[in-house]
């Protein structure tokens, strides 16, 4: 996932297929970020290139 006003991505594991198209068509995603995604996932940050 990647945050486009920080420009930092992240790595989130075991996020069911499901979970991920409901988000990829989430009209509001920040939302949707928030109420499926935050303290749910493990995740990690990519280093920069």
């Amino acid at each position: 996932m990647w945050f486009v006003a920080s420009g930092r991505r992240y790595d989130y594991e075991a996020v069911p297929p499901e979970t991920y198209a409901a988000f990829r068509n989430a009209s509001v995603k920040g939302r949707f970020f928030n109420d499926h995604f935050r303290d749910r996932f493990r995740h990690r940050l990519i280093a920069e290139a």
